[in-house]
Order: C-alpha cells, then sequence, then structure tokens
C-alpha cells in the first residue's frame, strides 16, 4: 500500500489535511512494472475507479556507450528488435523506459528485493532474466473538482476483481415474477453485462482481493502485448484455467460478506445529503492481508475498526484476516457485524474526509467535528441496517428477507425524511411555520411508538437494530465514564498531566499549528483518538435529542453545500427565481434596486454563506448553524456560551457552567443526577393534616459533582407512565450550581396496580381456605423439602430453594416474576424515567420501587432503559414502602429481583403474559444475574444460597443439557417459515414467533409430520441468523464470574466449565433439518419442482459453450450455496475458554493426623480439569494453525482469523498462575516428584517462558494475536517469578527486554508493535493479568463492547450502588490470587528500573549490582532511542531466515513513522522514570572507564552517552521549543480550571448565603465529592451517599452517625 496510512505524522500541512486552504485538483499517473507472473496492477481505493491498462513487453535493451535506453547497432539487434524497442518507447514513454531499464537489469536469475511500507528513497535495481516478460500497468486518475470524494491513496498487488452482483442484476422481486413488466424486462437481449458496463462506464461496486498463486500468472492474460511473438513461453501469461474448489470458496467468502454493504452506505448517505454532486455510481474496497490500520486489532483499542480503519483520503483498505474462512461464514455478532459496519464506515468516512473542509486556523485535521458527522451518519446507518440480515443484498450472509423489508430507508426510525432545506416561508427575520416540527425527535414523529416494547423490537433470537442500537449507546456512555474515572497521574491513561486535552486542543479554540502536540496527543492509545471517538458519540446524541435528527441532518447538509460552492469558487447561495411578470415583477424591480442586505433570505442559505465565508466549519460556526436551523422553539436547550474559559479571566467571566456546547464538548465528566421517586397520599388541608384518596409522586433531584468534575443546568423531561396506559412528560430545571432541586408533586390519577388486603393475603398473614392459596405455596406433605437436589449440570450440589418452585424453577402456581412483583405496588405508577430524549446523555440513578424496575423491564419499548433496569436489579430488593411483608406468594421478597432477571434470560419459557426479550438484554441479563449473586453471595463457597447461579444454569439445562449431558450442539440459524393466514399453526404459544399469525420457526416442531405441514403450508423459507450463541456465552462468563463473599469460586462453577469446556467441539453443529425436509425447502424457496428443476439444468448444459465468467454467478446456486456454508464457531470456545481467567479455587484443606493442624491436602488442584482442557485446546488450535498457514503459503493469501489461540494462551497461563499461587511450596514439591505423567508434563510445559516464547518466535510466523497472547504471557510468568521477596527482581526486567527485542524485529506488525508496548504499559501500572488484552481484543474486535471489558469488568458497568463486577476490577490477594501475584513481582521490578543505581535505602533488602546497572540502563537507552526513530532494522536483518520480508524499512528506525508506537513507548518511559533514568546517570559517571576490557564486558558501551555537543544542540531544542510549552501549560491549565469552576461558583454562593438555613440542600450547592476507591469502580453513587453522609447533607440529621453499637438480648436473637 502506498500513502500516509496514519494520516498527518507532522505537523506540516499535508495533502490529506481537511483545512479549506489545503484542497486543490490533482491528476496522478502510476506505472507498475514488473514480472508478468506477479500479476501485479495498480488501483485506486474508494469512489473513483480511474484508468487502468496493462502492456506486456520484454526488458529494454540498455546502450551502454549512451548511458540511455536506444535502440543499439544493427550489427547485434535485428531490424525487428529496433521496431519492438520503438514500439515500447512510444507506449511507455522514454523516462519510464529509461526507469525500467535501469531498474531491471539482465541476470541469470531472479533476487528478491525487501517491500517497505513506506517507498524507499532511493532505488534499488533489481536483476532478472534476459528472456523474461515484464508487464508494465498504468493507473491514471484525474480530479478536476478540488479534493470530492474521491481516493489518492492506491494499492498495488496481484488482485482479482469481484463486482457486486445486486449492482448491476436484474432488481425482480421473488414473488413478483409473474408481473408482466418483469417478464418484457427479462426478455430483454441488449442488457448488458456486469463487465461491459463497468469497463464502458466506470461504474459499479467492486471488491479486490489477492488471487491465488497459481492465478497470478494468468491475471495478464487479456494484456497488449508489444515486441513480444505471438508464442506462449513460461513467463508469458496464459488463458485463465477453470475454477478451482478453494478459489470458489474464497470467491463465496469475499462475495457473500460484501454484497450490498457498501452500495447502502452509500445510498443511505446520499439520500440523507440529498447532493446530486456526489455521485455512487462507483466503489472499490480492497482487501489485504494484514492490512495497516485496516480494521483489525489484536491488542490496541486505537486499532478497532471503529477508530482507524480508512486513513487514506476517500479510501477503502481493509484487512483480509476480517473476511471467514473459505468455506465458512461467520455469525453476524462474531465478526460479521464488525465486518459489515467497517465496510459502511469507510464508505462515509471517505466522504466526511474529503468533501469536509475545517475553517479557522486548524490545519491538521483532526477537530472533533467531521469525527461528530461522522458518528451522527453512522448512527442513522446503525439504525437503519445495524439488525442482523439488513446489511446487505440477498448474494451476502447479511441478508434475511423477513428484515430487510422495513430496513433502511423502509425502516420507521428513517420516516423523517425527506427533509427541505429551504422552507417556501422560510424568511430571515421570521421563523417559517412548521421548522420545529421537522426538528422532531423521532419518538415524537411516531407517536411514542418506542414507548411501549412491541414485536418490533425483534424476537426471542434476533435483536432489532434499534434495540441494537440503543444498548450500544450505552455501552458507549460506559466506556467514556470509564476513561474518565482513570487517575490522571498514570502516563499509560492520560498524558502530560491532561487526559482530555484531544478535545480541547483540536477544538478550534487554538490553532493546532501553534500547538503543535495536537497532533501527538490525538496518537495516545487511550486519551487520543479513542477518547474523541467516545466523546463524539455522547455530543451527537446531546445534540439530536436537543435540536432532532432532522435539524441536525440540515446542519451537515450545510456544511457540504458550503463545500460544493467553495470548490466552484462561488462566495455565495444563488436561490432559482420564479418567472414573474406584471405587478410583481415591478415589485422585484423596484427591491433589487435597493440594498441587497435588506432582501430576506432562508435560514439554510445564511448558514451555508457564513461557512462559505469562513472557509468551512469552526467551533463557532457550528454553534451558531445548529442554534439559527433549529429555530426559537428549541432555543432554550441550546443556552451557552463560546468564549472559552481560563483562569485570567476569572472575575471578568462568571464562573457558571459554560453550557451548551463547551461544557459537552470540552467538559472532563457528564452529568451524574440521583433522583428520589416517593409516592405519598395527597395532603388536602394542612392544618387538618387530612389526605386524600389520591396519590402524588414526589419528585427531588440532586446533581453529582465529583472533583474536577463540570456542572450541568438547564431543562430536562420527566415521563411518569402509569397504570393503564397514560404517559405524561413534564419539564422541570436543573439548577447549575449543583443544588438539589424539588421537581414538586404530580397528582395521579391510575387505579393502584395492587391492593393492601391483596398483599397481605399474598404474603399469608391472613388465615384463609382458598385452594388457590394452597395451589402456588405448595403441598409440603408431598415430600418437597425446602432444600432439592437439582439433576442438572450442577449435579448433586444441594440449593438453596423455595417450596414454591419447582425443579425446572417455575413457580408452582404458574405465576411469573412480573406478576409476584407487583404485588409490591400498591400505587398506579408504573415506572419513572428521566431524560428520556438524551438532552444530556448522563447517567441518572432513579431510587424507585423494585415493581416500577420490573415493569420497566419488561414494558419499556427502549432498550437502553430496559437495562438499565437490569442493572438496577441487579442491586436489589428495596424494603417494601410503607409495609413489613416479606413473602409473596410463598417466595421471599428479598429474591424477587433476580427471579426477575431468570425471566428475563430464560425467555419463553419462564413467560407466558409478556413478550420474552431479544438476546441483546437477555446476555445482559445473565450478566446482571452474576452481580446480584456476587451481591447477595454467601460468605464460604460450601455455603447454599446460590439462587443466581441455580436460574444461570437452568437457562443452560432447558436449551443445550439434559441429566448434565450435552442434549444439543450449539446452532447459529433458524428455518423461519412465512405462514398463509389461514394457515393453523400448531405447536404450542412458547414455540410461536413473536408475530405468530405471520412466521413460524421450524425447530419449535418436532414431528416430523408437523415439520412437514408447516414447510408445505409456507409462503416463503429462509434461513435466519439465531443469535442465542451471544447469550449462551454470556451465560458461561456469568456462571465463571460468581465468587462468594470470601471471594473464592463454588465447587459447582468449576464443574459446570468442565463439562462445557470438554462437551463443546468447534465441528459439530446442530442440524437444522433433515435430507427430505432440506430438498422441499429448496424446492419451495426457488418456487419450482424437482421435475423443473431437472429439466432447467439438461438444458443449461445444452446451451452452455463456454466458462462463465467469476462474476456472473447464477443468483439461485449463489444463494443455494450460502445457505450451505456453515458457521465458524469458533466463537463459543473461544468465549468459554477466556472465561476461565476469572475463577479463584485452591486445594481443600484437611487436617493433618499428625499434628491435629490443617494442612492443605494432596490432592490434585481442583483447576488441573480445566488447565488439561486448556493445553489440549491450545495444542490442536496451533495445529491448525500451522496448516493454514502452509496453505496460506501455497496460495500467497490470508484470510480468517485466529481466536482460539489467543483466548487459550491467556486461560492455561491464568491457570497455572493460579495453581501456583494457591499451592503451598511443601505439597507442589511432594507433586513433583512423583510420576510423570501426561498432567505432570503438563504442568511443567505451561509453567515454563520458554514454551510462549517459542510460540511467538517459531516459524512460519503465526498470526499477530497469538503472538500478542504469548508475550503476555511471558510477562506475567516473568512478573510472578518475583512476587516472594527471596532474590533479586529481574522479572519484569527480563520481560521488558524481551518485549523490546520483538518490538525491534523487522518481521513484528506495526499493529503487533503497538500491542506489546501496550502489554509493557500493563506490566508497569498493575493491568497485565487482570485484562486479557490481547485475546479480548482480538475476539471481539469492537471498541464499545471490548472497551466495556477492560474498563468495567467482565460483567460490565454497575448501576452505581453496590458493584458486583467490581470483585473482578479489583485485584487482591484473595479474590484475584494470580493477578495480584504479578502485580507484586511487577511492583519489586518496577522498584528495581527506578532505583537501580541510586543510592540504597534503609531496610533495602537487595542493592543492584554493576552489571544490573547496566541492563537497565541499556533497556533505557534502547528504548529512548526506538522513541527518537532510531534503532532501525539494518542491524536486525541477520537474523532473518528463509524468505521472510522485513516490514519495516533497514533505514529508519520503528517509530520514524508510526506515531501511536512513538506516543506509546513515551508513556511508558514516564511511568517507569518520570523524573530520568538513574542507571544511565551511573554509567555515564563511569567515563574515566572507558575502553576497558571491563567496561565492554559489563556492556556498558552500549548505554548511550552526551558530549558537550549534545548538550548545546538541546539547550537550542529547548529554546525553540519555549513558546510552544507555554502554549501547552496555558491550555493544560485551562482545562484543569474548567473543572475546578464548580467548586468556585460554590464558594461564591457560600459567601453571599447562609448555609445553616437549608440542611436539605435544596437551591443551595453541595459539596464537591472526592473521587475514592468505590467511584473508581464505577460505584459513584455509593461514593456520593457516602460523602453526604459524612458532610451531613444527605437530608436526614444534623448529627453525623460515626458508629454503631450491636447488643445481644438474653434470648440471643
Amino acid at each position: 500500500i502506498f500513502g500516509d496510512h496514519q494520516g498527518v505524522r507532522s505537523w506540516i500541512p499535508t495533502i490529506d489535511s481537511i483545512s479549506s486552504s489545503h484542497r486543490a485538483s490533482h491528476d496522478l499517473t502510476v506505472k507498475v512494472t514488473a514480472d508478468a507472473r506477479e500479476g501485479l496492477w495498480a488501483a485506486g481505493c474508494g469512489e473513483h475507479f480511474g484508468v487502468n491498462k496493462t502492456v506486456l513487453h520484454h526488458v529494454p535493451v540498455i546502450d551502454e556507450r549512451k548511458a540511455n535506453v536506444n535502440v543499439v547497432s544493427s550489427s547485434t539487434v535485428a531490424e525487428t528488435d529496433k521496431i519492438m524497442e520503438k514500439a515500447i518507447l512510444k507506449t511507455l514513454g522514454k523516462s519510464s523506459v529509461d526507469l525500467i531499464a535501469r531498474t531491471f537489469k539482465t541476470s541469470s536469475k531472479i533476487k528478491p528485493i525487501q517491500v517497505h511500507v513506506i517507498p524507499q528513497e532511493r532505488s534499488e535495481s533489481i536483476s532478472c532474466e534476459a528472456d523474461v516478460c515484464l508487464a508494465t500497468n498504468v493507473w491514471t486518475t484525474s480530479i478536476w473538482n478540488p479534493c470530492p470524494s474521491r481516493s489518492l491513496g492506491f494499492a498495488i498487488g496481484p488482485f482479482n476483481i469481484c463486482y457486486d452482483p445486486e449492482y448491476f442484476s436484474k432488481d425482480i422481486d421473488e414473488d413478483d415474477e409473474e408481473d408482466e413488466d418483469a417478464e418484457k424486462y427479462e426478455e430483454d437481449d441488449d442488457f448488458p453485462t456486469i463487465q461491459e458496463t463497468a469497463e464502458k462506464c466506470g461504474e459499479g461496486i467492486r471488491q479486490l482481493y489477492f488471487s491465488m498463486r497459481h492465478e497470478r500468472c494468468h491475471i495478464h492474460s487479456n494484456a497488449k502485448k508489444i515486441g513480444l511473438d505471438n508464442g506462449v513461453d513460461s513467463s508469458t501469461p496464459s488463458a485463465r484455467p477453470p475454477d478451482c474448489q478453494d478459489k470458489r470458496k474464497l470467491l463465496m467468502s469475499v462475495v457473500g460478506s460484501t454484497a450490498g454493504v457498501p452500495n447502502r452506505a452509500l445510498s443511505l448517505m446520499r439520500d440523507i445529503l440529498s447532493l446530486p454532486s456526489y455521485r455512487t455510481a462507483s466503489y472499490t474496497q480492497i482487501f489485504i492481508p494484514n492490512a495497516i490500520d485496516g480494521g483489525s486489532t489484536c491488542g490496541s483499542l486505537h486499532s478497532c475498526p471503529e477508530i482507524s480503519c480508512n486513513s487514506f483520503l476517500g479510501g477503502a483498505i481493509l484487512d483480509a484476516t476480517l473476511l471467514p474462512p473459505p468455506g465458512y461464514r461467520l455469525p453476524f455478532h462474531a465478526g460479521g457485524r464488525a465486518l459489515q459496519f467497517l465496510q459502511a464506515r469507510c464508505a462515509v468516512r471517505g466522504w466526511i474526509t474529503a468533501a469536509l473542509p475545517l475553517g479557522g486556523s486548524d490545519e491538521i485535521g483532526h477537530s472533533y467535528i467531521p469525527s461528530l458527522f461522522e458518528h451522527f451518519i453512522m448512527s442513522l446507518y446503525e439504525r437503519a441496517h445495524g439488525g442482523a440480515g439488513e446489511g446487505g443484498s440477498k448474494h451476502s450472509f447479511f441478508f434475511s428477507k423477513r428484515y430487510q423489508s422495513k430496513s433502511g430507508l423502509n425502516s420507521r426510525v428513517m420516516d423523517f425524511l425527506p427533509i427541505n432545506n429551504v422552507e417556501e416561508d422560510e424568511m430571515v427575520y421570521g421563523i417559517a411555520h412548521g421548522i420545529s416540527a421537522v426538528g422532531a425527535l423521532p419518538d415524537e414523529d411516531n407517536g411514542k411508538e418506542e414507548l411501549w416494547r412491541n414485536i418490533s423490537n425483534g424476537t426471542e433470537s434476533h435483536t432489532s437494530s434499534l434495540d441494537e442500537f440503543s444498548v450500544r449507546q450505552l455501552l458507549a456512555k460506559d466506556v467514556l465514564e470509564g476513561i474518565e474515572r482513570m487517575d490522571k497521574s498514570l502516563p499509560s491513561l492520560g498524558w502530560l498531566g491532561s487526559l482530555l486535552s484531544a478535545t480541547f486542543l483540536t477544538s478550534n479554540s487554538t490553532s493546532s499549528s501553534k500547538v503543535g502536540c495536537g497532533a501527538l496527543e490525538l496518537m495516545h492509545p487511550v486519551g487520543g483518538t479513542v477518547y474523541r471517538d467516545l466523546k463524539c458519540r455522547s455530543l451527537r446524541k446531546v445534540i439530536e435529542g436537543r435540536i432532532g435528527v432532522a435539524n441536525f441532518v440540515r446542519v451537515v447538509r450545510a456544511a457540504f453545500v458550503a463545500a460544493i460552492l467553495e470548490d466552484e469558487g462561488l462566495t455565495k447561495v444563488d436561490l432559482p427565481e420564479k418567472p414573474l411578470k406584471g405587478k410583481d415583477f415591478r415589485e422585484k424591480k423596484k427591491k433589487s434596486d435597493a440594498n441587497e442586505s435588506d432582501i430576506p433570505k432562508p435560514l439554510f442559505v445564511l448558514c451555508v454563506d457564513e461557512l462559505v465565508k469562513k472557509g468551512g466549519f469552526t467551533h463557532g460556526s457550528l454553534t451558531r448553524t445548529i442554534r439559527v436551523l433549529s429555530g426559537p422553539a428549541r432555543e432554550n436547550y441550546l443556552r451557552g456560551m463560546l468564549v472559552d474559559v481560563s483562569r485570567d479571566a476569572y472575575g471578568k467571566v462568571p464562573s457558571e457552567p459554560e453550557g451548551f456546547p463547551n461544557s459537552f464538548v470540552r467538559g472532563s465528566s457528564g452529568l451524574y443526577l440521583r433522583v428520589g421517586i416517593h409516592v405519598e397520599p395527597v395532603v388536602v388541608s394542612e392544618q387538618q393534616n387530612s389526605k386524600s384518596n389520591h396519590l402524588h409522586v414526589h419528585v427531588l433531584a440532586e446533581p453529582v459533582i465529583f472533583e474536577g468534575g463540570i456542572a450541568f443546568g438547564g431543562p430536562i423531561t420527566i415521563r411518569i407512565v402509569e397504570r393503564g396506559g397514560q404517559c405524561r412528560d413534564f419539564v422541570r430545571n436543573i439548577e447549575s450550581d449543583g443544588s438539589r432541586s424539588d421537581f414538586g408533586h404530580i397528582i395521579l390519577h391510575g387505579e393502584p396496580v395492587t391492593s393492601a388486603k391483596n398483599q397481605t393475603a399474598a404474603s399469608g398473614t391472613i388465615e384463609t381456605n382458598q385452594s388457590d392459596v394452597k395451589m402456588f405455596i405448595g403441598d409440603k406433605s408431598s415430600g418437597n423439602d425446602e432444600t432439592g437436589r437439582q439433576k442438572s449440570l450442577l449435579g448433586s450440589f444441594t440449593i438453596s430453594t423455595s417450596s414454591s418452585f419447582d425443579e425446572n424453577q417455575l413457580h408452582r402456581g404458574g405465576y411469573q416474576a412480573l406478576e409476584l412483583v407487583r404485588l409490591m405496588n400498591r400505587t398506579p405508577l408504573l415506572w419513572v424515567r428521566v431524560d428520556p430524549h438524551g438532552l444530556f446523555d448522563s447517567r441518572i440513578a432513579l431510587c424507585q420501587q423494585d415493581a416500577c424496575l420490573g415493569e420497566q423491564l419488561f414494558h419499556d419499548g427502549e432498550a437502553g432503559c430496559q437495562v438499565e433496569a437490569l442493572r438496577a436489579l441487579a442491586e436489589r430488593p428495596l424494603r417494601l414502602q410503607s409495609s413489613k411483608v416479606k413473602n409473596l406468594l410463598g417466595v421471599p421478597v428479598s429474591e424477587l429481583p433476580v427471579r426477575l432477571l431468570g425471566d428475563c434470560l430464560r425467555g419463553s419459557v419462564a413467560l407466558h403474559a409478556d413478550l420474552p426479550h431479544n438476546p441483546a438484554i437477555r446476555a445482559e441479563a445473565a450478566l446482571a444475574i452474576a452481580q446480584w449473586q456476587n451481591n447477595k453471595a454467601p460468605m464460604t463457597k460450601d455455603t447454599v444460597g446460590w439462587v443466581g447461579l441455580q436460574l444461570l444454569v437452568q437457562y443452560l439445562d432447558e436449551r443445550y443439557f439434559k441429566d448434565g449431558m450435552k442434549l444439543s450442539a450449539p446452532k447459529f440459524s433458524r428455518i423461519c417459515c412465512k405462514m398463509k393466514a389461514t394457515t393453523q399453526s400448531k405447536g404450542t404459544s412458547a414455540g410461536q414467533s413473536t408475530d405468530p399469525n405471520e412466521y413460524q420457526y421450524l425447530d419449535v416442531f418436532k414431528k416430523s409430520e408437523d415439520r412437514l405441514e408447516i414447510i408445505n403450508g409456507a409462503i416463503s423459507i429462509e434461513r435466519e441468523d439465531d443469535e442465542e450463541y451471544r447469550v449462551r456465552s454470556a451465560v458461561v462468563t456469568a456462571i465463571a464470574c460468581i465468587r462468594a463473599k470470601d471471594g473464592m469460586t463454588p465447587p459447582p462453577v468449576i464443574r459446570v466449565l468442565e463439562k462445557i469446556i470438554q462437551g463443546d467441539d468447534e465441528s459439530v453443529l446442530a442440524s437444522l433439518e433433515t435430507i427430505n425436509e432440506g430438498e422441499r425447502i429448496r424446492e419451495k424457496k426457488y418456487k419450482r419442482t424437482k421435475e423443473d428443476k431437472n429439466q432447467e439444468d439438461e438444458d443449461e448444459d445444452e446451451d452452455e459453450d463456454e466458462d462463465e465468467d467469476e462474476s456472473n454467478i447464477h443468483t439461485e446456486t449463489w444463494i443455494d450455496d450460502i445457505d450451505k456454508l456453515p458457521y465458524s464457531s469458533s466463537t463459543l470456545i473461544a468465549d468459554a475458554l477466556l472465561a476461565l481467567c476469572f475463577i479463584n479455587t485452591q486445594p481443600e484443606l484437611v487436617d493433618d493426623p499428625v499434628t491435629g493442624k490443617q494442612v492443605q491436602s494432596r490432592a490434585k488442584h481442583p483447576c488441573l480439569t480445566l488447565m488439561d482442557a486448556c493445553f489440549k485446546w491450545l495444542e490442536w488450535d496451533l495445529y491448525k494453525e500451522s496448516i493454514r498457514l502452509e496453505t496460506e503459503a501455497q496460495h500467497l493469501s490470508t484470510y480468517g482469523r485466529s481466536i482460539i489461540a489467543p483466548c487459550a494462551i491467556t486461560a492455561l497461563c491464568s491457570l497455572v498462575l493460579l495453581r501456583q499461587c494457591t499451592t503451598d511450596s511443601s505439597v507442589d514439591k511432594i507433586q513433583l516428584k512423583r510420576k510423570h505423567d501426561d498432567i505432570s508434563e503438563m504442568i511443567e510445559t505451561a509453567s515454563s517462558a520458554k514454551f510462549y516464547i517459542d510460540i511467538f518466535d517459531s516459524r512460519p510466523i503465526r498470526p499477530d494475536a497469538t503472538r500478542a497472547a504469548a508475550a503476555q504471557a511471558v510477562l506475567c510468568i516473568c512478573c510472578a517469578r518475583d512476587r516472594t521477596e527471596q532474590s533479586e527482581p529481574f522479572g519484569l526486567l527480563t520481560g521488558l527486554e524481551l518485549t523490546c527485542k520483538w518490538i525491534l524485529e523487522p518481521t513484528t506488525p506495526p499493529g503487533l508493535r503497538q500491542t506489546l508496548a501496550l502489554l509493557m504499559i500493563d506490566a508497569c501500572t498493575g493491568k497485565i493479568c487482570s485484562t486479557q488484552r490481547a485475546a479480548l481484543l482480538t475476539r471481539k474486535n469492537d471498541l464499545l463492547t471490548s472497551g466495556s471489558y477492560i474498563l468495567n469488568g467482565p460483567l460490565g458497568a454497575s448501576y452505581g450502588c453496590e458493584n458486583g463486577s467490581s470483585l473482578h476490577t479489583t485485584v487482591s490477594e484473595s479474590s484475584m490470587p494470580a493477578a495480584s501475584a504479578v502485580n507484586d513481582g511487577a511492583r519489586r521490578g518496577l522498584h528495581l528500573l527506578r532505583q537501580a543505581g541510586g543510592q540504597p535505602k534503609p531496610g533495602q533488602k537487595f542493592i543492584a549490582s554493576e552489571s544490573t546497572v547496566v541492563r537497565v540502563a541499556t533497556l533505557a537507552s534502547n528504548l529512548w532511542r526506538t522513541i527518537n526513530g532510531e534503532m532501525g532494522g539494518k542491524d536486525n536483518l541477520d537474523s532473518i531466515s528463509g524468505n521472510t520480508i522485513p516490514i519495516t524499512s533497514a533505514v529508519d528506525g520503528v517509530c520514524a513513522h508510526d506515531g501511536y508506537l512513538r506516543c506509546s513507548l513515551l508513556s511508558l518511559w514516564q511511568r517507569i522514570w518520570p523524573k530520568g533514568c538513574i542507571a544511565i546517570l551511573r554509567v555515564q559517571s563511569w567515563k574515566e572507564h572507558e575502553g576497558t576490557q571491563r567496561y565492554k564486558n559489563l556492556g556498558a558501551d552500549e548505554v548511550m552517552k552526551i558530549d558537550e555537543s549534545e548538550k548545546k544542540s538541546s539547550a537550542a531544542d529547548e529554546a525553540k521549543c519555549a513558546d510552544l510549552r507555554k502554549i501547552v501549560a496555558s491550555e493544560i491549565d485551562r482545562q484543569r480550571w474548567r473543572g475546578g469552576m464548580a467548586r468556585a461558583r460554590r464558594e461564591e454562593i457560600l459567601s453571599s448565603k447562609d448555609g445553616t438555613k437549608n440542611s436539605q440542600g435544596i437551591n443551595f450547592p453541595l459539596h464537591i465529592v472526592p473521587k475514592d476507591t468505590a467511584w473508581k469502580h464505577g460505584g459513584w453513587i455509593a461514593s456520593a451517599a457516602q460523602h453526604r453522609r459524612t458532610e451531613n447533607t444527605d437530608g436526614g440529621s444534623s448529627v453525623a452517625v460515626t458508629k454503631l453499637r450491636l447488643s445481644m438480648n438474653k434470648g440471643g436473637d
């Protein structure tokens, strides 16, 4: 790939800067000459195809006497040769022929050359055979308009072309084949082929991918020959051979993954922008194996496809390893979705990068505005095409006819289109009627359709696109808050003391050219582009909520229209005029004579004119455009100042919140709001204190401002939902000074959900003889004990369960948990929502009843709100309001929250009166159950009371296991039958679709005759993605994360995981139909009988005379092949293996018969079985990798990713360390002295760092993810070696040395280098063992899910009180002994690195020797030289064996062209040596010993030195950068002052008000909350509550409660 893959790598403006002053036209011609057998040619990526032509010729002859390419004398060359040479000169040009002749010198054999990411500055000659046939490819592209959405990036390679079958196919619906118009269309013989149309018009959507090795010599078979005989020799390309099976599988993988995907993204953006000047007739995607910034990550967040993909201007270079392995297809949520959205994002980002200029002085092109617009357009795409089966054509994996018809522009979320930019009656002095309606929110347009759950939310096995979008919005908020909670003192988390500098350094408030660190800030692996991406997601939601989707579209349109006008040289918008006559014409003439500024203009035109005048968008012009186009109806939501605050302006500018948009763009936190909900009777008379029968809701709101946070204020919406479906919205105001707000009383008009009498009766406190009470309580005389032994995956483990539930965890009275929890609600209130439109994108905690949360979970139509209810229930129960009831219908009130979660997880099995949730919600329910269980866990692992664990295992028993044995293999698809209206479906309601009148799933019918009847009665039959694997993976993770209060894993969890790991098989998938059913389905699907099909096949055999081109695949055959492809099931195994990292177990303690003391048992460790399973999975996948690498070496193409090996390595290393840390040394020695069986050999092998080093260094080179996981295991084992203070801590030093060596290896790809740098940072910051970075990011390859996993733990974020997942984010010896051991060793090793060579401290046990000091100094020297762009690959080329091609240049260092790596290594340096390396200074003090043998033997000559000239040069550099440092310091201080404005505002108010008069904090600013440990782990509610209680501002007693005394009476109660 040629081009700058990282965008701007310097502060000098370059061609891909999006400043308006750098936009220009171009005329680009690329010529590629290579051996014709290699098949190399140049292709542009992005919109423009360009013109491509190839000629074949021999090596031109050089006349050495003239030192130029010329025809030699006739005595040496025949006359025909002269003609050939002249033809070559005429075709290629003299300069090109001269370069070819000097480059390809004749020789007896060809010598391979090195390939560089960045082209070499000087050319090297290549020796080649004298009679070799060369192919010269010429690619030309010309763009005369300045920088439209076309590409300046191109790629050279042996590409095959695959055109999108949908783009030029006959678009005929299968249900309308009998239409007369369709028949005429089919009979049209003049319909051009795809190839003809693409060549003549340059149109079409094409995919380029590496051809197989045996095909490359045929790529140029149709090229023009110059100077070559007609005869064919070994070097001349010949005709293409017949397609082989491997080629067809590869083609199916490419087409199935891409057909219709970019076309839909381009079409959607075209319809949103409504700009005909941006054409979508041509588009090119290029798939290159392991492409840099190609959307694939092996351990770094910034390499995720949401961040670093498509760095070329308008280009689309994708990593080919993201494609499914040939012959397979990827599950949608296990690689498929990431691939689909990567293609869509490339198309959208290409347009925005190329066509959206920025104004002002921002010249590096990294402002937040393009990212904001990109996220807005991608959010519309996600809502329109984000569900499974909605993103591609019928030839792709991303197609389902059932859901495709309601996606895209047909989706209900796109009802706001079309939008008029200019209303007919819109003038500058008056707002047109209906502008506020145009800008209405989606739920307002649809009449609050999203308020209640319905069938549009998806099915039990399919998540709708809108629900998926809502859940991912919540995940984005989780990740953003996780980053903002980080400790800024760690350079691995912050940068130069300013974590959030990416927002204000590039917000056009300061010139990025002057603040040069702005470019470097965005290179930071966490605080740069990653944070900007997350911040823009939140900002997009805020703007969209405040101005509406339609108005946001008009803002984006204004930017693109302004760019077009500027490119055309226009200065304003000239609207078309209507022809006028008579009186109107005379009046217009009079107006035209007047001042032109007095003529009213539409608002949209005014905004465009201003943008053209400023040359593009700035922070201020964006805000003004938003306010103008939104109109006065939304003015109250858009108030704020644009003045950038500073400490110097204090006193001149009020220290109030900046408001919109500054607080949201540059603020260091979002809004945290605690809302209290209390229902009470209405007081009629205050004097008599009498109460009426009516109830009202009393609402109090309290903003929580943490240290360094931002105060927010303004209007906010409260939604009250009552029984009977009544929904009311109220607008209240949040005080901007951080004080509590009393939102007043809201009268409730509905009937109570239940009564006190019914509640008391259900509690069993009233004597009754009703039979129904006995029915649901259960008859204890029937033999049902209070504790039961379940025959399931739990085996004979005794659990605590209520007698009201049967062995299947179903209530004996037939009640759902929601029906039970409704007995707790004696009010009409169903639930309350605050800020439903996302005006603040805030974190809001509502204190409402458990019954309200249950109603919200099952009936609220917004998926994000459902997840919030799940998280809140995980921290419940609450005590019943005004009641002492402890049991309802035999169920303890304390268990009702988890029963609600269990019903949500189990779906239709446990529900009969509500719709089952979709897989996205059910997966979150599984994680919430684990959080609840950890919050309410017994004290020890052997105690009964694991209700949450039982519900999780019950899910597996119902769907995958029976009697503890495996019941069925996992399935990734379901056969869905669309039924006729008159067909009566068989089966129970539990087996029906959520739309039972129209669709039926075949797998719910067990009898063969019923299944055939359904097939015969179906209108259409298709396969849908079954997302149940998402829920299964979440359940396995949740089970593994369950712990007792002492931090130990219960024994049943170990047994369940053993059965899952040992029972999974990636090659076994569930069969969906029998042979007869499959044949009948194919007949029904294509609407023809067997006889018709056989007759058609015979006719095709008679008429077929020539091979069909690979791009013209018959539609029916292609769809049939797509359906036959099996799914790659490695994701289930990878998830199960990764879950093993979260267990904590140790050998049992037994009584020593000699001493009577408790000692550790000598039986095998409980985790040995899991270790053995991990080791076997690792060996199997490494073997598969080896076979795959051999195949790839034959085909010279790489497709598919390996995710099992990284997860197996990570799990195996974690279990090995767990065993070592929890086994006594004496017991371990005894076990090692035993006979060396397979288990002992496995333990010895897996415990050695050499095992993982060999994996990393193995040849041929393994995938990056496997190598990254091996490097992580090496660092963990090296650090764990020093966990005890028995020797000098060399572990961390050894690990860092080895990792630095791997970074400098020329064969290490840039993405892996970045991951290795981050692993070193993790080792020095205590996260190397607890985050599972390499395996996690490789498996997910998704920014949001991976980021939430890393920052919030495997169970996700909490609601804010008790955090059931904090157990896995807090590294302690009791809960995570393996990670604690690694951190202990790393802590000692880090102390050695910092103090080596310094003065020993009192009590220091080990003093670093001279050799250790030199090792530390050498490491620091190598690290510093690497950061400075030195340490190139020249010396490392000797270690390369075989035909391995180095990736980096032999001259430049690895950081010379990799800003991300440089920034990460500099962060590592600041973490280890924040004030300088003492070891280097110590070695430099040995200057008088230079040249001695001892000095050389120590290796001190490798340590960097400094002389007087370098000191002067350094001083000069410091002086030059003095002004730059001042600007940076000023900007950092500005951000710190922004975080301190809330405290300054409170001090102002305190000085003017009496704080003792209002103990409740109403209309009085509360204290700033410090960031304690609970806050850092996500428990912001608990942190705020504790601080309020400490400061006596919690609304309770004025006397602080410091101690609670417990006393015991005589009875012991």
